[in-house]
C-alpha cells in the first residue's frame, strides 16, 4: 500500500490511497486541474484510474473540486448522508446512484482495503475521519476535530502512518488577527487541534513499534511547520522517549503534494 498528502491546510485538503488495484481519493479540496495535476505528477495515476472517492466533511477545503473530479472519473462517492445534505451548491453531485452513503462506526472494504470510517466533533453536518487497514500496513487520516476522545484513541492504536492535525498554535491564534468569533470556533470542541492538543493525543495512541506521522492542516496564519513539529516532537519525547529512534515526524504543506510513501511493515 502506498500513499501521498497531495495538499492539507485550510486552503485545500486531498489524499490519494492505493493498494493492489484499488485506487482511492480522500476528500477533493482543490481545483480539478490541481487534482488532477498532482496526483499525475506525484503518484502517476490520473483521475479516470480512481476507484473510489472518500469524503469526510462538506466544508470548501474538502470538497472544492468534488463536481470537476465526477466528470473526469467514474468512481462512486463515498460521503455519510449528513455530508450530502450538506455539499454547498457548487459542489452538489446530483447523480444519487454515484452517492454511496456511509455510517461513522460501520466498517467497509474495498478491493482488500477495510475502511472504518468514525465520527469526529466538528462544525458539520456529519463528519467522519478514516481508518485505512490492509494486510501490508495501517493508515489513519485524523483531521477537522476539535478533541480526540477516549474511544477515537482506542480506535486509532497500532496504525503505522497516522496523517494527524496539528492545525494551530494556541499562543499565535490567540494574539493574530481573526475576529473572536472564529478563534473561538477553532479553539472549540468542534474546531481544530493544537499542537500541544495533537502531541498529546500522540502520547496515548502511538504504540511501541516504529512509525511516521505527518503533520497535518496546518494554518497558515496561526501555525509554522517548524513550530508544529518542534511541539509534538517535545511534548512526545519528553513522555515517551523510547520513542525516540522509532517516530518519524513529517511536514504536510498547503502548496505542495508530499512524496508518496510506501506503508509495509517489513520497511516502516
Amino acid at each position: 500500500m502506498y500513499f501521498c498528502v497531495l495538499a492539507s491546510g485550510s486552503n485545500g485538503n486531498s489524499l490519494y490511497l492505493e493498494s493492489g488495484e484499488t485506487r482511492i481519493l480522500l476528500d477533493a479540496g482543490l481545483s480539478g486541474r490541481q487534482l488532477e495535476m498532482r496526483l499525475r505528477t506525484q503518484c502517476e495515476r490520473e483521475l479516470r484510474d480512481l476507484t473510489a472517492v472518500l469524503v469526510t466533511h462538506e466544508h470548501d477545503d474538502h470538497v472544492k473540486g468534488l463536481v470537476q473530479l465526477a466528470k473526469k472519473c467514474d468512481a462512486p462517492l463515498y460521503m455519510t448522508e449528513g455530508t450530502y445534505a450538506g455539499l454547498p451548491a457548487k459542489a452538489r453531485i446530483e447523480d444519487l446512484e454515484r452517492v454511496v452513503h456511509i455510517r461513522a462506526g460501520e466498517a467497509f472494504e474495498l478491493g482488500g482495503v477495510r475502511i472504518t470510517p468514525f465520527a469526529v466533533s466538528h462544525d458539520a453536518e456529519e463528519p467522519v475521519a478514516f481508518r485505512f487497514d490492509t494486510v501490508e500496513g495501517s493508515l489513519a487520516v485524523v483531521t477537522d476535530l476539535g478533541y480526540v476522545s477516549d474511544r477515537q484513541r482506542e480506535l486509532l492504536q497500532g496504525c503505522d502512518v497516522y496523517v494527524f492535525e496539528t492545525n494551530h498554535d494556541t499562543e499565535m491564534l490567540r494574539a493574530g488577527p481573526y475576529p473572536w468569533h472564529l478563534k473561538r470556533r477553532i479553539l472549540g470542541d468542534k474546531g481544530h487541534l493544537s499542537n500541544v492538543d495533537a502531541a498529546y493525543a500522540l502520547i496515548d495512541i502511538l504504540g511501541d513499534e516504529p512509525v511516521h506521522v505527518y503533520l497535518a492542516h496546518l494554518s497558515g496564519e496561526n501555525n509554522l511547520p517548524e513550530l508544529a513539529e518542534l511541539t509534538v516532537e517535545q511534548i512526545v519525547l519528553d513522555a515517551r522517549p523510547e520513542l525516540r529512534e522509532r517516530l518519524r515526524l513529517h511536514r504536510t504543506s498547503r502548496q505542495a503534494a508530499c512524496s508518496a510513501m510506501k506503508i509495509s511493515r517489513a520497511t516502516v
